[in-house]
């Protein structure tokens, strides 16, 4: 007895476009089993055949679950078919499975992985500082030299352009995900090395990531050196970031029930909920396409400053999106803009403990500060 899995791809495949699986069974019925990398049974079950046919409906839905549970951008998956009888034939099939949780009508996967990084904005503001992780699929052995192209001006507004190669002579050791972390200080040190100047007078503008045929660019806005910066896993289960102009307003509520004892009135069952409502705009018309994946991220954080860690001084808040409007115009007349409201995954409000940055001696004496 043979069973038979009609249709397997090789190459690797975006979890949006699994579709249905089609399974010839000869017999009556047939057991599956549906494997992660790490030998857990997302699915084992027994099917019975209609028209020697038996048909999975929405296995990507299974595959994508895991890899948001595991992490993983890129993940293997291993389909089993098979039947208790002395006589059976088994059939696998291995799934490389890159999470993409958008419907893409029509893509050649390997050559949009070849071009692009995992994010779908290849050109963004972003704040002054800091450094940029970017994420690119790469096939066994290829090469991951990646070169960053930066423009910067001193204080007396001259332009120095450079180019650094980074990673030289690095390649994938297998098929899968390499993460690529770009530091904008980097690019300062080597401008105030050109230009002999201190690294305080030199202003990064902007800087170009170029991995094989993969580029993207940031333009550095210093108008987004307060605003918040949220990270959160885009469409590809990789890790994105927003920063953009923001107006963001904090909301209270507290809720209680009263009770009378005595004569006197009593609250219980506090309860206390602080939300903030943030608007973003105007946007590109790419940023507004784009933000939506951050509303539907299913892990979205903030970086919350510890002033008493100064070895340390960041750490991440999980944070929940509640509620969201995204408006997008294709028309003259209105900026595209989007509206959403968010609160930390604790339940408790955020108190955030001040320290001192320990700019004093210890004779100083604050009475005559």
């Amino acid at each position: 007895m043979a069973h038979r899995i009609t249709y397997k791809p090789t190459d690797t495949i975006l979890s949006s476009s699994i579709g249905d699986i089609e399974i010839a069974v000869d017999g009556d019925s047939v057991d599956v089993t549906l494997t992660n990398s790490f030998g857990v049974d997302l699915l084992s079950e027994r099917y019975y055949a209609y028209s020697g046919v038996v048909v999975l409906h929405d296995i990507a839905s299974l595959i994508e679950s895991n890899m948001k549970q595991t992490g993983d951008a890129y993940a293997r998956f291993t389909l089993k078919v098979f039947s208790d009888t002395p006589s059976n034939k088994a059939d696998t099939w291995t799934l490389s499975v890159l999470h993409c949780d958008r419907y893409i009508p029509h893509v050649d996967v390997e050559i949009y992985l070849s071009e692009n990084f995992l994010t779908t904005l290849n050109t963004r503001r972003i704040a002054p500082g800091g450094n940029v992780l970017l994420s690119l699929f790469a096939k066994q052995g290829e090469r991951v030299a990646y070169t960053v192209a930066y423009r910067a001006v001193d204080a007396t507004g001259e332009l120095y352009l450079n180019k650094l190669t980074l990673d030289s002579g690095n390649t994938a050791s297998a098929d899968g995900i390499v993460e690529l972390d770009i530091s904008q200080e980097t690019c300062l040190f080597n401008a105030a090395s050109l230009a002999a100047a201190p690294l305080s007078e030199m202003t990064l503008l902007s800087f170009t990531v170029q991995c094989g045929q993969r580029s993207i660019t940031y333009f550095v806005d210093p108008a987004l050196a307060m605003a918040p910066t949220f990270y959160f896993r885009n469409c590809f289960n990789v890790w994105d970031n927003l920063s953009v102009p923001v107006i963001m307003t904090s909301k209270t509520e507290v809720e209680r029930s009263i009770a009378i004892v005595n004569g006197s009135s009593r609250s219980y069952d506090k309860t206390t909920n602080k939300t903030y409502q943030v608007e973003a705009g105007p946007l590109t018309s790419d940023e507004a396409e784009w933000i939506d994946q951050l509303l539907m991220s299913h892990e979205v954080v903030r970086i919350e400053l510890d002033p008493t860690t100064p070895a340390d001084p960041e750490s991440l808040a999980p944070i929940i999106i509640t509620d969201s409007t995204c408006e997008v115009s294709d028309g003259d007349d209105k900026l595209n803009s989007v509206k959403f409201t968010w609160r930390y995954a604790d339940n408790r409000p955020i108190l955030r403990l001040s320290a001192s940055p320990g700019i004093y001696s210890n004779p100083y004496n604050i009475i005559f500060s």
